[in-house]
């Protein structure tokens, strides 16, 4: 039994030193693209400070919802609700005290999509834009 574990151990390790040569090469040709851009940029600007210039990172947003589950919860939610609810209320519903503005904008653009279809329908409850199924 020792040797089966063994072996799927040194496979995996076979795998990762793998994988890290690759990223390995991905850095290489990068600092490579960097330079050739850096001396591309001293071409234009000889007194540029290229120290100065500072790296852009790209941090993935979160995504709360995978494809089609805001639609899921937004119908749900009217489905029980015992009349229409505001955007506000159903973001609260959903995410609580946590609601952001980008949480209203796409159950904004769910709403949008959903009257399209017939699914819902806007309704004016207490001098506001509420929503509801659709009969």
């Amino acid at each position: 039994m020792a040797d089966h574990v063994i072996s799927g151990l040194i496979r995996r390790r076979r795998e990762l030193t793998g994988d890290m040569l690759e990223l390995l090469a991905k850095v290489d040709a990068m600092a490579a693209d960097v330079e050739a851009l850096d001396r591309t940029l001293r071409l234009f600007c000889p007194d540029i400070a290229l120290e100065t210039i500072p790296a852009l990172q790209h941090r993935p947003k979160p995504d709360w919802a995978i494809r089609g589950q805001v639609a899921r919860k937004v119908i749900d939610l009217l489905r029980e609700a015992q009349g229409p609810l505001s955007i506000a209320e159903i973001a609260t519903q959903i995410h609580g005290d946590h609601a952001t503005a980008v949480h209203i904008k796409r159950i904004r653009k769910c709403l949008d999509r959903q009257r399209a279809r017939d699914t819902i329908r806007g309704v004016r409850f207490e001098g506001m834009l509420c929503w509801t199924l659709s009969a």
